[in-house]
């Protein structure tokens, strides 16, 4: 079964009518009239996304119109012709996959039965004349039922759009946008622009991108993200980051440390005010060495909670000791919470697992090593207890909380810092 587009292929009508002569309810053709046909794009096959190219044939006022739609999108207009209809078509979608351990072949019989199924489903679609209805209209278009008739929206519904905006690599383009398009155009290209203001807030400030994120999704209110980009630009937003190599010097080497972050458009650099028990001056870090920065890792957010800071909570997440045996073999990376002053927060210090034991009361007694000193140093090997989410002395000195463990990608990420030569005191 083969394909006739990628995924890279874009929604099109191929008749050369403009978006506000796209119609799917003229009376000169009815929808039984209208050819539908669903095809297996050749990269579902690698990239495990059930994704489909949907082709029509005779839609009136367009032609021939192709586009992408996933499974997901099937669902919504089944679930929307159930709604605005009562209507309930007898073919049924094929039952969806379990991910985990997927085997090629499993999916390749997934992509064919759901496809069939997705292909005998539409014909009856088609056959009921169901394609002037909203949900329908929303399937081709991707367009709010309530606005379906506004021209501005057909056109900015249309992915191409998406690609005009994305070749604005400055903020004064888009900015500037309303200046040269139709007010309704710029009225509904609202969503649009907000995307690519995204889209360029994350490509400038990656860290903060991520922080900001995180705070939207928790508390279910969406970012304006042009005053978010004017605001940081300013240097009147300030994000609670985590910074590798503070200060560059040998003592914070391996290490990650908590810090509050503006940013400094004169200087093209961010300003880092590390969270101390001690008096410690800002340090400012280039643009160039954004690499150093990131957000509190998602594998402890959930526990840590980042978002809670005074006057919600008595102190901010680095605070907060990290409970919990990770599940961690020898030679695995992982971070420890570990600080030399009590009343500092802990940072977060890299080093491998030598070895892991568990007690039923759950916890176990980890014992680790930091590589970057030498086998001679004090530094170089440690033992604890972690578990329980207490705080303990450390045999090396200090206090150490919990640890975690890390990625394939965040052991990468760390590799950047190792020193070139051993580490001495």
């Amino acid at each position: 079964m083969g394909a006739t587009g990628s995924l890279q292929d874009q929604d099109a009508c191929l008749d050369g009518k403009h978006g506000n002569d796209i119609s799917i309810e003229s009376k000169q053709k009815p929808c039984g009239q209208i050819r539908g046909q669903v095809l297996v794009p050749e990269e579902a096959w690698r990239t495990y996304q059930d994704n489909f190219v949907v082709q029509m044939h005779g839609l009136p006022g367009c032609g021939f119109w192709q586009g992408i739609r996933s499974r997901g999108d099937f669902e919504d207009l089944r679930h929307g012709l159930e709604e605005e209809k009562d209507w309930t078509a007898s073919a049924a979608f094929a039952q969806p996959l379990e991910y985990v351990n997927l085997q090629p072949w499993k999916w390749t019989c997934y992509m064919r039965d759901t496809r069939s199924c997705l292909q005998t489903w539409l014909d009856e679609v088609l056959t009921s004349d169901l394609c002037g209805s909203d949900s329908f209209r929303e399937f081709l278009f991707r367009q709010p039922p309530a606005t379906s008739g506004d021209a501005a929206q057909t056109v900015l519904a249309l992915p191409i759009m998406g690609h005009i905006l994305s070749f604005l690599e400055q903020p004064s383009d888009v900015a500037s946008l309303s200046s040269l398009t139709s007010k309704s155009l710029n009225y509904s290209g609202t969503t649009l622009c907000n995307r690519q203001w995204e889209r360029m807030y994350a490509e400038r400030w990656r860290a903060f991108h991520e922080a900001q994120v995180y705070h939207s999704e928790l508390s279910r209110q969406p970012v304006d993200w042009k005053s978010m980009y004017q605001h940081t630009d300013a240097g009147r937003h300030e994000a609670l980051l985590e910074v590798y190599d503070r200060e560059k010097k040998l003592g914070f080497a391996m290490s990650c440390m908590l810090a509050k972050v503006i940013w400094d458009s004169r200087t093209n650099s961010y300003i880092a005010s590390y969270v101390s028990a001690s008096q410690v001056l800002p340090e400012r870090i280039s643009y160039l060495e954004t690499y150093r920065l990131r957000f509190c890792p998602p594998s402890v957010r959930r526990q840590l909670r980042p978002e809670l800071r005074p006057p919600q909570a008595p102190d901010v997440y680095g605070y907060r000791v990290l409970a919990g045996v990770p599940d961690v073999k020898a030679g695995q990376g992982v971070e420890l919470q570990w600080k030399m002053q009590q009343g500092s927060p802990f940072g977060w210090w890299f080093g491998i697992v030598e070895s892991l034991e568990r007690d039923k009361a759950g916890r176990a007694r980890l014992t680790m090593t930091f590589e970057h000193f030498p086998s001679s140093s004090r530094w170089r090997r440690l033992q604890i207890v972690i578990g329980d989410g207490s705080t303990r002395q450390c045999a090396i000195g200090g206090w150490h909380g919990g640890v975690r463990a890390v990625t394939h990608c965040e052991q990468k990420e760390w590799a950047k810092f190792f020193p070139k030569e051993p580490v001495f005191f």
